[in-house]
């Protein structure tokens, strides 16, 4: 009697199952010698079908790239920072050598500051030399950033697109307040990427991506950037942010599904991580948990492409994306 009315009464418990009807498109960064490029290898980031961990059948979490910013002058660099480089941090071709060769990376980003007319005002010929000699010396695929001078980037950008033609170069970045549409011009004609920058602003990301589009780009062309907050510095806004492109984009909004960027070196912002106030901690100790933190937070939010600045920042933050994703796992999963 009791077996009865146990087996009458057992609550049947169905696991949910979510099919979005979008997919995250697969962005690939770098091309090898059998693709018309130079890099040993290449890094791919996109193809997702939900929210990272979300399903509860089946792991459906896509692992993330992770490139290492590298400055062509070492101005405003954290101290731990620049005592994680010693002497590499005056050379940008040494600096970004060592990155490659001391921490697990799939990517380097080099960031122009002195071709900001407010700095050095390097010409955009001594930018291009500089990012050809960098491809010769280091075979990971390459991102690179302007000053972030609006007048002064595409010019930059589009002189760089020209220098290191074929090799799949994500140029940073097309915003809608400088001229986007030459920097996409180079990107086509020279076969790079571009990342669409916005402001914390949805409806800006989705208007500039359709610029983009428009102008012959593909989806998988493109790596949006709706803009990294540290935490403790509103990362709830990036957080909120780039879970509602996520969303949208699994929808079926094909105007924002591409992968998403994560700027996380923004994190020294936060004067949690830079501050020197003993009662905080060891800045060396907290500075790079900070960036961690910051994108662990930030995957999880759907984000698929890391640019972090400590060394020991990557490190740690590979070696929990190495607990997560076996070693034969693939980086993608299509589409």
């Amino acid at each position: 009697m009791a077996e009865d009315l146990y087996r009458l009464l057992r609550p049947k418990l169905e696991l949910p199952s979510i099919r979005y009807p979008g997919r995250i498109r697969v962005v690939q960064l770098g091309a090898t010698s059998q693709e018309g490029g130079t890099r040993k290898r290449s890094a791919k980031i996109g193809g997702d079908i939900d929210f990272p961990f979300f399903a509860l059948e089946a792991p459906t979490a896509v692992r993330p790239a992770v490139a290492m910013e590298v400055f062509d002058k070492p101005l405003g660099i954290p101290t731990p920072v620049r005592e994680s480089l010693g002497s590499a941090a005056e050379d940008p071709i040494e600096w970004a050598k060592k990155c490659a060769r001391e921490c697990p990376i799939d990517a380097i980003a080099l960031r122009l500051v002195s071709s900001d007319p407010a700095l050095d005002d390097r010409s955009s010929e001594e930018c291009a030399r500089l990012v050809k000699h960098l491809l010769e010396e280091v075979d990971l695929p390459l991102i690179v950033f302007g000053s972030g001078n609006d007048q002064k980037d595409p010019t930059v950008l589009e002189r760089v697109a020209e220098a290191a033609e074929k090799e799949r170069v994500l140029l940073s970045a097309a915003t809608l307040k400088n001229d986007y549409k030459r920097i996409a011009y180079a990107a086509s004609r020279y076969n790079h990427l571009i990342l669409s920058r916005t402001e914390c602003d949805p409806p800006s990301q989705r208007m500039l991506n359709d610029h983009l589009l428009e102008l012959g780009l593909s989806s998988n062309q493109i790596v949006m950037d709706p803009t990294t907050a540290a935490l403790g510095y509103g990362i709830e806004y990036s957080i909120s942010i780039m879970e509602q492109l996520r969303l949208d984009a699994l929808k079926g909004d094909k105007s924002v599904q591409m992968p998403i960027a994560a700027i996380t070196s923004y994190t020294w912002n936060a004067r949690e991580a830079w501050s020197e106030d003993e009662r905080l901690g060891p800045i060396e100790v907290r500075g790079p948990l900070w960036e961690t933190h910051t994108a662990i937070s930030l995957f999880l939010a759907g984000a698929g492409l890391f640019i972090m600045l400590h060394p020991d920042s990557v490190k740690q933050f590979k070696k929990i994306l190495s607990e997560i994703f076996p070693s034969n796992a693939q980086s993608q999963l299509g589409g």
